[in-house]
């Protein structure tokens, strides 16, 4: 008994710790709000954004790796670092529904909406696949293949929290949907071009397959102003289906886990994971109520900072050896999810958009 007292106070997770170590927690809990307000900084800087649209999360993110990697990180910082990545992050995707509205996903129409939860199922899927050939942990696997077909970073740090992966596993997947987006991003509109591609099968191509949120919009703008915007919904309506994507993958990792339990003990699978319910529930609420501008805008500015300290934490406490380590297999997973849903992204577009 008093050894399970002990665990449970020392659990790094639990609200309690504040109250108990309100102080160990905060120069932690400092340490990665200002590491998350320099990475909106660097992100929003224009001669970065001009040439490589990087989201605050994922400039969070490497900003802690590489803070990790510099600077031996003082044990009395981690506790706060520890409270930051697991209850700023649970916070934030619970507000990351405000960012999302169920009317994107009927914004591109049956054709659309179709090749959309086509690409993000069978993504997800062939990720999950593959990884497994390559030996690689299915954590890994979802996380590249959720950050692929939905909405990059953001999608990685929701499932995240979800499926409880390796902070080497949430490195790598954003490293990869970062390389894959990026690269897309500048060879789409070269491509078009010489294919001599019309702007909807452009548009349906670029919003259906490109990573990131900021990565699919600047591909469509540099192909022209209407494909900017078309692009836009096609992503967005990928964007959407983050909501219905982590309920599903609660409830396959909850009844796995419980299979897993059940094998070797008969215990019970671990419970189906609160803040997931909370943000669909936000989701939904944002699609029916229309906030006022002004509040609407501070929930989403709060959720990206709240976010954005967690992926600081994510880095300071991701250890680069252990992501290294993992070779040239995650650079070859994300290669084929990301070859995969373009293929089929253009499949699509050239027959929806006759």
């Amino acid at each position: 008994m008093g050894d399970s007292l002990t665990r449970q106070r020392a659990a790094p997770g639990r609200f309690g710790d504040l109250i108990q170590r309100g102080g160990g927690i905060l120069p932690g809990l400092l340490l990665c709000v200002v590491l998350a307000g320099l990475s909106y900084t660097i992100a929003a800087w224009p001669a970065l954004n001009n040439i490589v649209p990087l989201s605050a999360l994922t400039v969070g993110i490497l900003l802690g790796v590489a803070v990790r990697l510099c600077v031996p990180l003082p044990a009395a910082l981690e506790p706060g670092v520890r409270w930051t990545l697991y209850w700023l992050l649970r916070t934030g995707i619970v507000l990351l529904g405000f960012r999302l509205v169920a009317q994107d996903m009927l914004s591109v129409g049956a054709g659309g909406l179709a090749l959309v939860l086509l690409g993000v199922a069978t993504t997800i899927a062939l990720s999950i696949g593959v990884g497994r050939l390559l030996g690689l942990p299915d954590t890994l696997s979802t996380l590249v293949g959720c950050g692929t077909g939905i909405c990059g970073a953001s999608a990685v740090v929701a499932v995240d929290g979800v499926i409880r992966g390796r902070e080497q596993d949430v490195a790598c997947a954003i490293a990869m949907v970062t390389v894959y987006g990026t690269i897309a991003m500048f060879a789409y509109p070269v491509l078009a071009h010489l294919a001599d591609l019309s702007e909807p099968v452009y548009a349906a191509w670029a919003g259906g397959s490109i990573h990131e949120v900021a990565q699919a919009v600047a591909a469509g703008f540099a192909f022209d102003d209407r494909a900017g915007v078309d692009a836009s919904l096609y992503k967005l309506s990928r964007v959407a289906l983050l909501a219905p994507v982590c309920a599903v993958l609660a409830l396959w990792w909850r009844r796995r886990s419980g299979v897993r339990a059940g094998n070797a003990s008969g215990a019970r699978g671990a419970p189906f994971p609160m803040f997931v319910l909370l943000f669909v529930a936000v989701v939904a609420f944002n699609s029916c109520v229309d906030l006022p501008k002004a509040f609407h805008t501070g929930l989403v500015h709060l959720d990206a900072a709240l976010l954005s300290a967690a992926m600081v934490a994510m880095g300071l406490q991701t250890r680069l050896i252990a992501v290294v380590r993992l070779g040239w297999r995650p650079l070859f997973l994300g290669a084929v999810v990301a070859i995969w849903l373009s293929a089929l992204a253009m499949g699509g577009a050239l027959l929806i958009a006759r």
